[in-house]
């Protein structure tokens, strides 16, 4: 992973979310804490943001088994009663 720091607007173009819904994330608690270099300036470094990125895609992953594991459970069950898959 990358030590560098990368601005906002990198970061935001990175996640893919509005700066607007990036500081939400931040505010809740949900997104890497940025480094302020400055009064007014702040950045994200950039191996953080990379494993925020890994871990949505490891969270969606482990929820697309899971949905595929009930609907595979509801067709096996339409199929006991009967009921055309």
């Amino acid at each position: 992973m990358s030590q560098r720091f990368i601005s906002v607007k990198e970061t935001s173009h990175r996640i893919c979310l509005s700066k607007t819904e990036l500081y939400d994330r931040l505010k809740a608690g949900t997104f890497p804490k940025p480094i302020a270099l400055g009064p007014k300036k702040v950045v994200f470094l950039e191996s953080d943001i990379d494993a925020w990125i890994k871990g949505k895609i490891s969270d969606e992953n482990k929820h697309a088994a899971s949905r595929h594991a009930l609907a595979k459970k509801a067709v096996s069950s339409r199929r006991d009663r009967g009921e055309p898959a």
